[in-house]
């Protein structure tokens, strides 16, 4: 998997239709678009058409309904698991180049946070913080564990009027202990 690849994912649209190619062997754009109703229908068209260009997922069958042709995506490959290799392999080149994307991300996603007119860190449930932890390899295991548990609960929720979309990214690391 390449950089670019890998950094167009990190669009929460992008990852969103991912999830549902998750649990769905098949979609069609109408599928997709009833699953995320909060998404105007021409910038599904744009992100579906990029995860084809990724060559993420494929058209694996056309219907044709009163004279339009309606294309069946698929995945064709599963860049998780691909991103996975680029994370066990990778150079440290390819590797910073991916964490200074995703962090980037979420400077632009924050950005467009603030330019909106009322903005209210606490009504909103704005946050971030760093919690530096000292823990075992096993009770940092526990700990993903634990969240990743947390995060499957809720991972299908969909758009509703008392849902809005929330971005959740952490970071875990090794620190300087100097």
């Amino acid at each position: 998997m390449d950089n670019r690849m890998l950094s167009g994912l990190l669009n929460p649209v992008r990852m969103k239709i991912l999830q549902l190619f998750m649990t769905n062997e098949t979609a069609t754009v109408r599928k997709i678009a009833a699953d995320m109703p909060d998404i105007p229908s021409a910038s599904l068209y744009r992100h579906i058409n990029k995860l084809v260009a990724y060559d993420i997922l494929e058209i694996c069958a056309e219907n044709k309904i009163r004279g339009t042709i309606e294309k069946v995506y698929r995945l064709k490959n599963n860049p998780l698991l691909e991103g996975n290799q680029l994370f066990q392999k990778g150079n440290s080149e390819e590797l910073f180049n991916v964490f200074y994307t995703f962090v980037m991300s979420l400077l632009k996603d924050f950005r467009v946070y603030l330019d909106t007119e009322n903005y209210e860190l606490e009504n909103d449930r704005v946050g971030f913080r760093s919690y530096p932890l000292y823990l075992s390899d096993e009770e940092s295991d526990e700990f993903l564990e634990d969240l990743k548990k947390s995060l499957i609960k809720i991972q299908n929720n969909t758009a509703s009027n008392e849902r809005r979309l929330r971005k959740f990214s952490f970071v875990i690391l090794p620190g300087d202990e100097k």
